[in-house]
Parts: C-alpha cells; sequence; structure tokens
C-alpha cells in the first residue's frame, strides 16, 4: 500500500515538473526575437489610433487606454495614454508612455510618466547604450538607475497594458520583454518585471460586433492573455495587475475628444514630451 502511494507520488510530481517545463522554462529558453517594429508595420497605428475600455473583474470600467503612433524619417514613436479612475481619494491618474523605435526597429529610448499623483513626480526615463539599456526611476526626490539588459528590452510595456503593437506573429514564437508597473511606483517602490510572451494558437473572437481570428499570446509569470490581429493591432488583453487585480483591456470605437479630455483632466505641468506632440493630429485618417 505505501509503496503503491509513494509511486503515485512520484509520477504526480514528475507530470507536474513536465507541465512546468515545458510552460515556464522551455519557452524562456527558446526565446526568440521579439516582432518586427518597422516603420511600414506601423502604417496602420500611425492611421488609426486605438482606445480600449478597461475593466474589472466584475465588469466595472476602471479607466481607458489610449495607442497611437507617429513617424519620422529616422524613427518611429508610439505613445500611450492610460486614464484610471477610483484608486486615490484625490482623484484620476493618467499615466502616460512614448517608445521610440529606430529605423531597424530598435527601441531607442522608452518613456513612462504618471500623474495624479499629489506633489510627486513619477518618470522612468530608459535609453539603449550598446548591450545595456540604462533606466532612471525617479519618485518624487528619490532617484535610482538600473541596468537592464538590452537584448531583454527590444520590447517594452507597462503591466496594465503590456502589448501595444506586435506585428507579423507566429504560432509558436516567444521572446523577452520587460514590464513597467506605474502601481508600484504610486506606492513610492519601484519594479521592472522580465517576462517571456509566447503565441500559444490562433483564436475566433468577437471585434467590434464582428467575429476576427486573432493570434493568442500568453506571458510568464506575469498572467497576461492577449489577442492580436494579423496586422499587429492588439483589440484585448486580459492581465493580472498588481494593484488592480485581473483586468480586461477591450477595444472601442476611438474618440479623439475622449483623449483630450483626459489629458485636459489631469494636469501634466510642462512636460516636454506633451509640448513635442501637441501639435500633431491624432485623428483617424478619413
Amino acid at each position: 500500500m505505501y509503496r503503491l502511494f509513494g509511486l503515485a507520488v512520484v509520477l504526480f510530481w514528475v507530470v507536474a515538473m513536465t507541465a512546468l517545463f515545458y510552460r515556464d522554462i522551455l519557452p524562456a529558453w527558446t526565446a526568440q526575437d521579439p516582432p518586427v517594429m518597422s516603420r511600414d508595420l506601423f502604417a496602420g497605428l500611425r492611421e488609426s489610433p486605438q482606445q480600449h475600455a478597461i475593466y474589472d473583474a466584475r465588469g466595472r470600467r476602471l479607466g481607458t487606454s489610449w495607442t497611437r503612433a507617429s513617424s519620422s524619417s529616422t524613427e518611429t514613436t508610439v505613445y500611450s495614454t492610460i486614464l484610471l479612475e477610483g484608486l486615490l481619494p484625490t482623484g484620476k491618474v493618467r499615466v502616460e508612455t512614448s517608445t521610440d523605435f529606430d529605423q531597424a526597429g530598435e527601441i531607442d529610448a522608452f518613456r513612462l510618466d504618471v500623474y495624479g499623483v499629489p506633489l510627486t513626480t513619477i518618470r522612468v526615463n530608459g535609453e539603449r547604450r550598446g548591450i545595456f539599456f540604462p533606466c532612471t526611476i525617479q519618485m518624487g526626490p528619490i532617484q535610482r538607475q538600473i541596468n537592464l539588459d538590452a537584448s531583454a528590452s527590444r520590447l517594452i510595456g507597462d503591466s496594465v497594458r503590456p502589448f501595444g503593437f506586435l506585428p507579423r506573429l507566429k504560432v509558436g514564437q516567444s521572446w523577452r520583454m520587460q514590464i513597467v508597473d506605474p502601481m508600484s511606483l504610486i506606492q513610492r517602490t519601484s519594479r521592472m518585471t522580465s517576462i517571456v510572451a509566447t503565441v500559444i494558437g490562433r483564436e475566433e473572437i468577437d471585434y467590434l460586433g464582428r467575429p476576427v481570428e486573432c493570434f493568442v499570446v500568453r506571458t510568464s509569470p506575469l498572467e497576461t492573455k492577449a489577442w492580436v490581429l494579423a496586422d499587429g493591432r492588439v483589440v484585448r488583453q486580459e492581465v493580472q495587475a498588481p494593484g488592480l487585480g485581473r483586468i480586461a483591456v477591450q477595444e472601442e470605437p476611438y474618440r479623439e475628444q475622449d483623449l483630450i479630455a483626459a489629458r485636459k483632466t489631469v494636469s501634466a505641468g510642462r512636460d516636454r514630451r506633451e509640448r513635442d506632440d501637441r501639435d500633431v493630429d491624432w485623428s483617424p485618417a478619413p
């Protein structure tokens, strides 16, 4: 009897370790290059910005996010705005990020700013330097610097909406990327997590009232699942976001007036990035 019980325990352990290896360890070992971010591939996002509603696990709306892109002759910049409500008793919180890609599709720089936290400056700045990607994190008077491995920082996202744009996916593809957690910055701590994203298959979902087939992307250790159209546009994400719990980020019709109102609602002061792009017309192309 004890021998059979011991054998069952061993078999269960072997099965569990095998599943863990294939789910979490093997993708990290076999991680490839991230999706290519060339200027031409961003054309759809430049012409048709995206807006997403953010819901909690009970279906209550927590906020809205917007994603848009602009390009010059030397680089493409992807901008993201996230407006969250009910996190602080003082009002709304706005998170602004921008990611600069060079002509080869590599990240040149990443910036994240959090607005709406009283009397506090919260900012993350990173810029590629050879084999390293040094990031400066400022939380009020406290500033610290961390050096990220550039090979694991060729894509950077935030914990509320990890993916902004993922073109030319294929099933089985995997890559490493960095995640910045704005919620930890609000709580005066700093957290950046290295994750592995894997394209696990294809699935049909409802997209703005019509069925579409999407690539499905899963991440580890951050529990995220994303549905991506063939052109790279991320239409839905389900995220285990620190400080927010399980949330769903679902695309909805883009309304430029909502973005304009969001950026006016939470004062940003005199931020350089906002001065740089304030004259850009983010409305969808006719």
